[in-house]
């Protein structure tokens, strides 16, 4: 946001903010995250959905200003800006030029240690971050800077806090060492204090940006500071209640009765089931994992990698997910680009058609596009060819709508192995301990 007087003279304050989109999609998302983390884990701490977006938005802004007060590094908030009431808000907080991830910058032991600070500072002030990754730890001007306080918690427990001090020594991690940052993190914490930290670490704890990172890193950087620490006995993240024994009897009796009404009554309509299943809807396979990602790669038995949506970009959201024998449909709506923008789709095999190479950022990945117009209405289709398999968007935009809006719902799109999906599956539904 570029800020102006509309007498033509120079603002008092900053010229340029950065201003954050909360919708009704955010709710939904957030309805279903804490639903799917209930039911598989239980209330592992401050899982309350929210009921209306002025509440998610006014916490954000509250989370802002307590964690200044407590001296951690965050954008300076300037207010809530009402578009739609009860349906659309904006955020307003301070822009920060130049600002980078953290994971694109060289961590230094300036860095390391601007972290650990804002873990000590969050401790000292009763405070948990829940949502320390790469893309929330930024670099401005050679200081590091904490964004998205979204999932931000006061009064947390001593076992959120101790997530919070793994979460951070593991992004410093992957710029650097588990043992350069052990050693600086020995001048804040007590070895029992970081043992506590990497006991209480495991899948659900890392959000799922910071797990991809790891699993790319491959120095399995969670058991190299396990064996850096003090041993100490796994903590057991399962939480039983009655709120979750209802939940799950619920959904199961749910599923049972949509079965029994679409392939057990038909008959009493005069029509008959059919032979074989016919392609359902499922969740979206989002990277974080909700079981859709199996049943996706299952549509297409050839593929050795698998795509996944990482995080969608703010207006963007999924319509619907339709999983058959042979191939995976996404179908998302776009608050600027219209209703079914974009369709990701993963099949055994693509026409390539007219399709030109691009460069990819990855080897095992080769990059295609076939863009039919860029105005008024873009229309184009990418493809991502793997062995065994491809996927490709199908972008078809309202009149207006710009063409970097497909760049940035493709950038949210990630993959997974077919081994580390199984892997990640059997982490995220079995507690060892349990």
């Amino acid at each position: 946001i570029v800020i102006e007087q509309e007498d033509g003279s120079d603002p008092s304050g900053p010229t340029e903010l950065f201003a954050k989109l909360y919708a009704r999609s955010h709710l939904r998302s957030d309805r279903s995250y804490k639903l799917f983390r209930t039911l598989v884990y239980g209330r592992l701490e401050d899982e309350t959905r929210y009921t209306s977006v002025r509440r998610l938005v006014q916490h954000e802004d509250h989370m802002l200003h307590v964690m200044q007060r407590a001296g951690v590094p965050t954008a300076e908030p300037y207010g809530i800006v009402e578009i739609t009431p009860d349906r659309e808000y904006l955020l307003v907080t301070e822009f920060l030029p130049d600002a980078v991830e953290i994971g694109k910058v060289p961590v230094t032991d300036q860095l390391i240690d601007e972290g650990l600070d804002v873990i000590v500072r969050m401790w000292k002030s009763g405070l948990a971050h829940r949502d320390i990754k790469p893309a929330n730890l930024m670099v401005a001007a050679g200081h590091l800077r904490v964004i998205d306080l979204a999932f931000g918690e006061i009064r947390p427990s001593p076992w959120r806090q101790a997530v919070d001090l793994a979460n951070m020594m593991l992004v410093l991690a992957l710029g650097s060492s588990p043992e350069r940052v052990y050693e600086r993190a020995l001048n804040r914490f007590s070895e029992d204090e970081i043992a506590e930290a990497f006991a209480a670490s495991r899948g659900v704890t890392l959000p799922s940006a910071l797990r991809a990172d790891v699993r790319r890193d491959g120095r399995d950087l969670l058991e190299r500071f396990r064996r850096l620490a003090p041993a100490r006995r796994r903590v057991s993240i399962q939480r039983w209640s009655l709120r979750r024994l209802g939940l799950t009897a619920w959904v199961l009796l749910l599923g049972l009765g949509v079965g029994a009404l679409v392939f057990g009554n038909l008959s009493t309509v005069g029509l008959t089931a059919p032979a074989a299943m016919p392609a359902g809807t499922v969740r979206a396979p989002f990277c974080e994992g909700n079981g859709s990602g199996l049943i996706v790669a299952q549509s297409v038995p050839s593929a050795r990698i698998i795509p996944c949506i990482a995080e969608l970009p703010e207006g963007w959201s999924v319509a619907a997910v339709s999983v058959n024998q042979d191939r995976t449909i996404v179908r998302l709506d776009s608050d600027r680009a219209g209703d079914d923008a974009a369709v990701l789709r993963f099949d055994g095999s693509c026409e390539l058609g007219d399709a030109v190479p691009v460069p990819s950022d990855d080897p095992r990945i080769d990059r295609y596009e076939d863009i039919e117009r860029l105005e008024p209405d873009f229309r184009a289709t990418w493809y991502a060819v793997v062995e065994g398999a491809c996927w490709w968007w199908e972008f078809d935009f309202v009149a207006g709508a710009s063409a970097t809006l497909a760049v940035r719902v493709d950038n949210a799109v990630g993959w997974i192995t077919r081994a580390e999906l199984n892997a990640n599956l059997a982490e995220s539904f079995v507690d060892a301990e349990i």
